[in-house]
């Protein structure tokens, strides 16, 4: 084996910078073939060039190194070396290729060219593009990539950019091209990302309980009733789109003069699809200063409550819904799990309320759900988060998690115990009162009684004098930290990101620094390089 590597690192020392790209395009053309999960090569791109003079090859090499950089997961073949059985497996392929002669593909190409053009041919699930090369003094310019642009496109190829064809001084319009391209994959890893929001799902609500009883704070407990195709692991959120209070959307009808039957699409706009709270600035800038004196720093509830000042033939209701942002779905860390709640999702919410110009305001969503009722129905969808997922069951893990950023660690303890975890679970929870604030106290002291928390540690601020708060716990218990953490245990912190999480942070560093006596950060790269070191905080 140690001879193996010898080979491998003699090869990588004496090849060139291109000769290396290649190498690591070939390498993962063979991880490729070994894979048997579809899920995966869909979103790998397969670049293939053939080249005569170099000029293929070279642009191919830059297009490579361009679409590397930009972190999307790209092979790259000499037609001469690609495996011609494997066209039909494609998801995305891009070809870079030369015309040679008299409109024929360079020597490398042919057995492509003549494979593609096989009568009993055809592929549906190629998504492709072409770069051809050539030299406009010739009647068959380029010939070899339309060629093969065409005969991609008639056995069933959808075709993703249209033919670029490239002159002798190619590198003008060749750029256009692969601006097109990277653009592309750029649109739809976009477009990846944001389709949970499409995938819209109704929930009932089945409870909605007050957690806690801080008169200062409301947090709530809901749960919903969903169907049995709704999938999602511990870690996960849910998006929820909030609908406007139905006071304030009646206010902004009268003061319109609208009555609600008649107009009841507009109140069907106001109420569930438009954000009344948000309105664009920008379309009040045109009005009598004299209504909005400090345009700036007003805030839309007084814009609202000044509609009926207004020129109402300027000022109509169609011409504000026009300019409204949509609502947008609020994320809430889901606090269930499906091997324990069939058919359930639970969240836990804080009421957010904040003074503006000396008034008590609500957050559009948090308010919503606070109001829910048994029965209510609400439209939600779940946001897969792949970047706070719990390790093997056998794995030890820490949890850091004041306020509702208990919400996923209750998810992850209640999945470990329906599995029956063999790691350990250590969960550090703070508030600000015990008798008032301390969230799932129940479940927790079962879970600590029963041997699932191997530790538990609580921090309350607002009990004594002195505030005391999750990091201050973490310090104390120092030594035991360092030795979970050392021995391979997972760390995961949720909630606020200021300054909670920064604070727990500084203390983990000292802890490193002054108990493992180990460069800090050096230690915490290697735990995030291992997935050992997760965040979910807002």
């Amino acid at each position: 084996m140690l001879m193996d590597f010898k080979i491998l690192y003699d090869l990588i020392k004496a090849s060139s910078k291109e000769e290396l790209i290649w190498i690591n395009g070939y390498i993962s053309g063979i991880l490729y073939k070994l894979s048997e999960n579809k899920k995966c090569n869909d979103d790998i791109i397969t670049l293939v060039y053939s080249s005569e003079t170099g000029n293929a090859k070279n642009l191919a090499l830059n297009i490579y190194k361009r679409i590397n950089e930009e972190k999307f997961n790209i092979r790259l073949f000499d037609l001469k070396d690609y495996c011609l059985f494997e066209l039909k497996k494609e998801t995305y392929l891009l070809i870079v290729i030369s015309t040679h002669g008299s409109g024929e593909p360079p020597e490398s190409g042919k057995e492509f060219f003549n494979f593609i053009h096989n009568k009993n041919i055809y592929i549906k699930n190629i998504n492709y593009s072409v770069l051809a090369l050539g030299d406009k003094s010739y009647n068959t310019f380029c010939k070899a990539g339309e060629d093969i642009d065409k005969r991609l496109k008639l056995i069933g190829g959808n075709r993703i950019i249209e033919l670029k064809k490239c002159d002798v001084f190619y590198e003008k319009e060749s750029e256009k091209w692969i601006k097109k391209i990277i653009n592309f994959f750029k649109e739809k890893k976009y477009k990846k990302k944001i389709s949970n929001f499409n995938k819209n799902n109704i929930g009932l609500v089945h409870k909605n309980i007050l957690l806690n009883s801080n008169k200062n704070k409301s947090i709530h407990h809901i749960e919903f009733c969903v169907s049995n195709e709704i999938k999602y692991s511990p870690g996960d959120a849910i998006g929820i789109y909030p609908e406007n209070d139905s006071e304030i959307v009646h206010k902004i009808m009268k003061l319109f003069n609208l009555d609600i039957i008649k107009n009841n699409d507009i109140f069907y706009k106001l109420k569930k699809k438009k954000d009344i709270y948000n309105i664009p600035i920008k379309y009040f800038q045109n009005y009598n200063e004299k209504f909005f004196p400090n345009l700036q720093s007003l805030d839309i509830f007084t814009i609202i409550e000044n509609f009926s000042l207004l020129n109402n033939k300027k000022f109509i209701i169609k011409n504000l819904i026009k300019i409204m942002n949509p609502i947008k779905p609020r994320l809430y860390s889901i606090s269930s799990s499906l091997k324990k709640h069939f058919n359930k999702i639970h969240i836990t919410v804080l009421l957010k309320k904040y003074n503006l110009h000396n008034k008590i305001k609500y957050g559009n969503c948090s308010n919503f759900l606070s109001k829910l009722k048994k029965g209510d129905k609400i439209n939600f969808f779940i946001y897969k988060n792949n970047l706070f997922r719990l390790p093997k069951p056998d794995k030890d893990i820490i949890l850091i998690g004041p306020g509702t950023g208990i919400a996923p660690f209750r998810s992850f303890l209640y999945e470990r115990e329906s599995i029956n975890a063999s790691g350990k679970n250590w969960l550090f929870f703070g508030n600000q009162y015990y008798n008032h604030d301390f969230l799932y106290k129940s479940e927790i002291e079962n879970w600590k009684k029963s041997g699932l928390l191997h530790n538990v540690h609580l921090a309350f601020s607002r009990d004594q004098k002195n505030k005391i708060y999750v990091q201050d716990k973490i310090w104390e218990n120092r030594k035991e930290f360092f030795n979970w953490i050392k021995n391979g245990s997972y760390i995961y912190i949720c909630g606020k990101k200021t300054p909670m999480s920064i604070n727990v942070e500084k203390i983990i560093h000292c802890i490193i620094k002054n108990i493992g006596k180990e460069d800090p950060k050096l230690f915490i790269e290697k735990m995030k390089k291992n997935k050992r070191y997760l965040k979910d905080v807002y």
